[in-house]
């Protein structure tokens, strides 16, 4: 019994000889593994943990939010002048485009209010289509503005009195007499500064009354640009 005992004991013995020396054999092989490719390993992995590093790193977010649209001050339907003062308001900062006619005629940049202007635009005769648009420093474009149409009409508006005529004179029961012509649409027409309407055909007519001997009528017509055209007529009432 005892001689079994020993002989088992013999053998587990054997076993952990052997299994000694191949844990020594593989250590000894590892270390050779290391040995021969560990720096280059180590360097990659060096390389590896400082991307990993990198990438922790916050990067700084590229604005990509353009401005809001800018606005423009009130600019007049029609004018008689070639050139005008453009002013508005814009994100402070911002570069303001102005576009006539579908041209990039200037730049301006929006003070710390946001106030931006153009001064001295030249518009050509008749009409003029004119917006602004924004851009920040980043270069993002922002919405255009509200595109106003500005004519510019440099010509007087017709006036025709067709009655009376000059030198008329008017007795009696005539006072008072009937006035009556043709303008131009949209002009404002006043008769001895009173005003009379100018109806969509041009047309217009109103009542005056006289007073005794000679009367001075005095028409004025000036339309939505500005230009004016006056005519003075005299007539005579022998009541």
């Amino acid at each position: 019994m005892d001689r079994s005992k020993t002989r088992l004991e013999r053998k587990r013995d054997q076993n952990s000889l052997k299994q000694a020396v191949k844990y020594i054999f593989l250590i000894v092989l590892s270390l050779g593994l290391i040995f021969k490719f560990g720096l280059p390993a180590l360097i990659n992995m060096a390389g590896l943990i400082g991307s990993f590093n990198q990438a922790k790193i916050p990067i700084e977010k590229q604005d990509v939010i353009p401005p809001t649209a800018p606005r423009m001050d009130f600019l007049p339907e029609a004018t008689n002048s070639g050139q005008l003062d453009i002013h508005g308001q814009a994100e402070s900062g911002t570069t303001v485009q102005l576009f006539i006619n579908g041209l990039n005629t200037k730049e301006s940049i929006a003070d710390s209010e946001g106030q931006f202007k153009f001064d001295n635009i030249h518009f050509r005769d008749g009409e003029n289509e004119v917006y602004v648009q924004a851009k920040d420093g980043e270069n993002n474009l922002g919405q255009a503005s509200k595109t106003v149409t500005v004519r510019v009409d440099q010509e007087p508006p017709a006036l025709e009195i067709t009655k009376p005529k000059a030198s008329d004179r008017f007795f009696d029961k005539d006072n008072p007499i009937s006035a009556e012509g043709k303008s131009e649409e949209g002009a404002n027409l006043t008769v001895n500064n009173h005003f009379v309407l100018v109806r969509s055909d041009g047309s217009f007519s109103t009542q005056i009354s006289l007073t005794t001997g000679d009367n001075q009528l005095d028409f004025a017509a000036k339309d939505k640009a500005g230009n004016e055209t006056k005519k003075i007529i005299t007539v005579n009432y022998t009541p």
